[in-house]
């Protein structure tokens, strides 16, 4: 017999199940007066204080100075001129309506999403360390919450990896979605990282992220998908190709001219790395420069027009040719890197926490957890904590905490 509608839903709690209430706090360490506010938030019309009607009061707590705290707040009575509604503004440190503060959200929500310890966890090490409880369908909602003041900073890191003329990393690894393989989607460059969830592989997830304008060299591995994508300019990634000879260089005899192919290779790419970091460092030449130059571009056509036996030899000289143009744009723009590590950098913690979670049940927690990394990484390269700017998220407007977020300071 099919499962009907509502046999398929997920179970409930069972019947007789005692609900889980936060208790009320009996003491409180601070008292803060929050003054009244002077516009309401909704219209932004003038406002009047009821003098005639006592205070609101609102007990929170938190983690302030990394000691526990509760605090109460104390919110005039106040009520709107034009909709008739009775506002109040937050206090400093204060989430209105809720019973969990900013700080200790920030920090639940890095320990789950940057550090990948798992929604039952997290609350019993802030239990142990702060004497706070929580459950972990609470931390779901706290990155719920953030998710969604996060997206002005997300799409703004795309709008600024999209326009960029300088070189855009691109990667991509596989995740587990409801035991469904599915994607997480890497694009940065040094100050800005974007990650992206999907169910394909497809190049057209990339494409539709940086857009059909995009000037900039994009810097990949020699995976198909991105060969459709339109760019100002490709670079290939030569330390995948050094890795891919290192390997099949085992199968091959030494001494032999397949051998010396997959040498060949390893050396060239060391020589276009070293030209790079000297290049980097100030320590390269005109003269020296116009030298390595012209010797990695005869070498890249020794090693693509050169006479292979193996199987892999010819395959790997098959990539060489396909992408012909593409191994050497970073001698002549000094912005490119010669190889995508900054992308396979940006995604080994989601390779960590592939293995330490075993992937996501939901689509809508995996897409959080893309959010959520692209704002941390991206602090990370402006010089900012992670917590701290998800603290900011919560308790200041979206354009205050891009200013904060790209200031460094």
């Amino acid at each position: 017999m099919p499962p009907t509608e509502s046999s398929a839903k997920k179970r409930g709690a069972p019947v007789g199940h005692p609900g889980w209430f936060r208790p009320t706090q009996a003491e409180f360490d601070w008292e803060i007066k929050v003054p009244a506010p002077k516009r309401c938030p909704h219209c932004k019309a003038s406002t009047r204080v009821l003098a005639n009607v006592d205070p609101g009061q609102h007990l929170q707590e938190d983690i302030v100075e990394g000691v526990y705290r509760v605090v109460l707040y104390r919110h005039p009575a106040c009520r709107c001129d034009a909709c008739d509604c009775l506002v109040e503004r937050p206090g400093r440190g204060e989430l209105l309506n809720s019973r969990i503060g900013p700080n200790l959200r920030a920090k639940a929500v890095y320990l789950r999403n940057v550090i990948g310890i798992s929604y039952r966890k997290v609350p019993r090490a802030i239990e142990e360390l702060f004497h706070i409880r929580f459950t972990p369908a609470a931390l779901n909602g706290f990155e719920s919450c953030l998710a969604d003041l996060a997206q002005p900073i997300v799409q703004d890191i795309v709008k600024k990896l999209s326009s960029s003329d300088g070189a855009v990393h691109a990667d991509e690894t596989y995740w587990t979605l409801d035991g469904e393989r599915a994607y997480y989607w890497v694009h940065g460059d040094e100050k800005f990282i974007h990650f992206q969830f999907d169910t394909s592989r497809a190049g057209v997830v990339s494409r539709n992220l940086l857009g059909d304008d995009f000037t900039g060299t994009l810097v990949t591995d020699c995976y198909s998908g991105y060969f459709a994508h339109v760019a100002g300019a490709k670079q290939k990634c030569l330390a995948y190709i050094a890795r891919t000879a290192r390997d099949w260089q085992k199968l091959t005899s030494e001494g032999t001219a397949d051998y010396q192919f997959f040498e060949n290779i390893r050396e060239f790419v060391s020589r276009g790395c070293r030209l790079h970091r000297q290049r980097q460092s100030g320590k390269l030449t005109k003269k020296k420069m116009a030298t390595e130059k012209a010797w990695l571009e005869a070498r890249l056509e020794y090693l693509a027009t050169c006479d292979n036996e193996h199987e892999k030899a010819v395959t790997l000289q098959g990539r060489l040719l396909r992408h012909y143009s593409e191994w050497l744009v970073f001698v002549d723009d000094a912005r490119v890197p010669p190889t995508n590590n900054l992308a396979e950098r940006s995604l080994r913690p989601m390779v960590v926490l592939r293995k330490i979670t075993f992937g996501h049940r939901s689509e809508g927690g995996a897409q959080r957890m893309a959010t959520l990394m692209s704002v941390s990484e991206t602090a990370r390269r402006h010089g900012h904590r992670a917590s701290d700017i998800y603290f900011e998220l919560l308790t200041r407007p979206p354009n205050k905490v891009l200013e904060r977020l790209y200031s460094g300071n």
